[in-house]
């Protein structure tokens, strides 16, 4: 079974976990409260599958992939490098509340 790490708090975070959650009943979602020291420190979502974590961009893009058929396009984002992914992913983590709170 795998697990994501959420900030609970957050309202996109939650959307997120729900989205996951309605299509793969094999996820187990869990806060970041939860989370050692220096991951939970990262503030960023933790993917745990098959005792590996991916982080980030690479969370979203390997648990959005696990969900099978049509998602599985979704690991195309790999080709672009790592470095662009992180910082896009950082942008929207540090300003959702105003990208998405109204």
């Amino acid at each position: 079974m795998s697990e994501i790490f959420i900030d609970s708090d957050c309202s996109v975070c939650n959307t997120y976990g729900s989205f996951l959650n309605k299509r793969n009943k094999n996820l187990n979602i869990s806060s970041h409260q939860e989370l050692n020291k220096s991951d939970f420190e990262k503030d960023e979502v933790i993917y745990l599958k098959d005792n590996i974590k991916y982080y980030a961009s690479d969370a979203v893009i390997e648990s959005i992939y696990d969900l099978g058929g049509v998602y599985k396009t979704v690991k195309i984002l790999t080709l672009v490098p790592l470095t662009i992914r992180h910082f896009v992913y950082k942008v929207i983590s540090k300003n959702r509340k105003r990208f998405f709170y109204k």
